[in-house]
């Protein structure tokens, strides 16, 4: 274990390289704020496993091999009509930082994040926050780097994000910008891997499988710029105009001219690229009505544009909530050239029963596949254009969600999605378009219970699908037993427990590089799979540190796989830490 060595020293910077921070007015409102700001970060919390692994390990998986045994593929309907790419690995890499951009604290927050990942990987994350005269900049670095012998051979990543908020005392202007870039570089192998961490037998007649990826490279890039303006002409008016900016690249090299992009032929290619660039503008008016009521209206100018050809769409969006009756309605209706309208419609309402909080949503979304949908198609052919059939075949998803909120530490909610004309890639790796309507049911279930010092809690969450083109696994469940107290005379908070990671059979579906995404496979079709975990975590006045032996169900139960053909690995020693600075 050469992460071993590195124990002593965390240890030593842990005991004597930290400094406390005070605050001399913690009378006022804003020295309370800064203790419970660092209060939040220091203690431990939920959302620590996902900050760590930067992905909700029961909803998706990342394909970034940290060893997800759980492929949740939710249905995700689409937020906004938008035109989007469709790549899973560049969607994951760009999601949104969910950071408010304007950092309020009078000091300086740094936080650094490690993960160790599988195969000696290493997962770096660096972050600073100032406050500023007449505003506030962040710093986000993102980098990991591993040679994973999951889903890929070789994987790493990184990602830069710079934003900053610019809010003048006396006038009220407030500017607000981001930029992030992406990088994803991926050698492939198709599942085929001698390395230790594979459970023995595995590479058993590996030249059966139906793709031959031990030469294929991958690699994404992404650059995007968000620029947000906003001017208050008073409390209840609001102007705002904000400026998206991205271009994304998509490289494949090594291909040989009998390998696969299965099961269709690429003959004589050994590179294959796509390049996109996306402009969007939006105007958007908030008017507070009264003191129950608010509204917005906007519009949005969207500009997508692949090689020499470009789509060109305009949106208009407007929504109305009201405090007191705890609704709200949202709409967006949009229609670009060569594809008929997208329309997206939301209603929610929130009300009480006997103390307990529930909201409902109900919504109508009717928006296209993605590019990476409307063109799989035509990767033979001459790629000098976006829409493959004017009026194309849209999504139409008719849903109902329900949220009940029980206590802070119980929490239900289900939801129920009617799709047509769903789109998906069959087993042929080829688009198509469900003859039948797809019925979706989901709920899930989260739960903190305790006792004493002894807790119980983790996510439960079911699905169905009615059709076999949506193969979904069944049963998810992410569980924790832990206990947690003080040790060594109270100096240092502990979690010590096992956490269970359980999901059942898999219907069976296949990741394919050049598509960007999954297609169904029925060949694929993966038995039940638990993984279980023992932990012991420790808080140290600003740092918490993570230790976890992980799958050790495997020294008994034997071979098992996240999908095939992608086994667990064997028992693995990691090491994480999130560690904050306020100085």
């Amino acid at each position: 274990m050469k992460l071993l060595k590195w124990i002593p020293i965390f240890c030593s910077m842990l005991l004597f390289g930290q400094e406390n921070l005070v605050i001399m007015n913690t009378s006022d409102s804003l020295g309370l704020d800064s203790l419970w700001y660092q209060d939040f970060h220091n203690s431990f919390s939920e959302r620590d496993e996902e900050i760590l692994l930067s992905f909700d390990i029961l909803k998706n998986s990342s394909q970034t091999n940290f060893g997800v045994p759980i492929v949740g593929w939710y249905w995700q309907n689409n937020q906004a009509a938008d035109l989007r790419i469709g790549d899973r690995i560049l969607d994951f890499g760009i999601s949104l930082n969910s950071a408010p951009l304007n950092y309020q604290q009078k000091f300086p927050h740094t936080q650094i994040i490690y993960s160790q990942a599988y195969s000696e990987g290493q997962r770096l994350n660096f972050a600073h926050s100032r406050k500023y005269k007449y505003g506030s900049v962040k710093l986000d670095y993102d980098r990991l780097g591993s040679l994973g012998y999951l889903s890929h051979e070789k994987n790493k990543y990184t990602k830069f994000i710079l934003q900053g908020s610019f809010k003048h005392p006396e006038i009220p202007y407030q500017s607000n910008i981001r930029l992030h870039t992406f990088k994803n570089e991926s050698q492939w192998n198709g599942g085929v891997s001698d390395d230790s961490l594979f459970l023995a037998g595995t590479q058993t007649n590996w030249e059966l499988l139906p793709v031959n990826w031990s030469n294929l490279e991958s690699t994404v890039k992404h650059i995007g710029l968000d620029w947000t303006h906003s001017y208050k002409f008073s409390e209840a008016s609001k102007l705002s105009y904000e400026l998206n900016l991205s271009q994304d690249s998509l490289f494949y090299q090594g291909l040989q001219d009998d390998s696969l992009f299965f099961p269709i032929r690429l003959d004589s290619a050994s590179t294959y690229q796509r390049a996109f660039s996306d402009v969007k503008n939006t105007l958007k008016w908030s008017q507070k009505i009264t003191e129950d009521k608010s509204a917005v209206v906007g519009i949005k100018q969207q500009s997508f544009k692949y090689n020499a050809t470009s789509i060109n769409k305009w949106t208009a969006f407007g929504s109305l909530e009201s405090y007191r009756l705890k609704n709200s309605l949202y709409f967006e209706y949009g229609k670009a050239e060569c594809e008929s309208h997208t329309l997206v419609v939301d209603y929610t309402q929130g009300f009480n029963i006997k103390g307990v909080y529930n909201k409902l949503k109900f919504g109508y979304h009717r928006a296209n596949p993605n590019w990476m949908q409307n063109n799989a198609s035509i990767l033979n052919q001459e790629l000098n254009f976006i829409c493959v059939i004017e009026n194309s075949n849209p999504i139409i998803d008719r849903f109902a969600e329900w949220d009940t909120y029980m206590h802070e530490n119980l929490k239900f909610s289900a939801s129920y999605h009617s799709i047509e004309g769903f789109n998906y890639f069959n087993e042929q790796g080829i688009s198509s378009i469900s003859e039948e309507d797809v019925n979706v049911f989901q709920a899930q279930f989260f739960h903190h219970l305790n006792t004493g010092k002894w807790h119980w809690n983790g996510t439960a969450a079911y699905q169905n699908s009615s059709s076999k083109n949506l193969p979904l696994a069944n049963l998810l469940l992410n569980q924790k037993v832990y206990w947690q107290g003080d040790l060594f005379k109270e100096a240092t908070e502990t979690q010590i427990g096992i956490r269970g990671l359980y999901r059942t059979a898999h219907p069976g579906i296949t990741y394919a590089p050049l598509l960007g995404d999954f297609y169904v496979n029925p060949s694929s079709q993966t038995n039940e799979s638990l993984r279980l975990d023992v932990f012991a975590n420790f808080k140290i006045k600003t740092v918490k540190v993570y230790l976890a032996y992980e799958h050790l169900n495997s020294l008994w139960q034997g071979e098992q796989y996240i999908l095939k053909p992608y086994p667990m690995a064997k028992p693995t020693f990691r090491l994480s830490l999130i560690w904050n600075f306020y100085d």
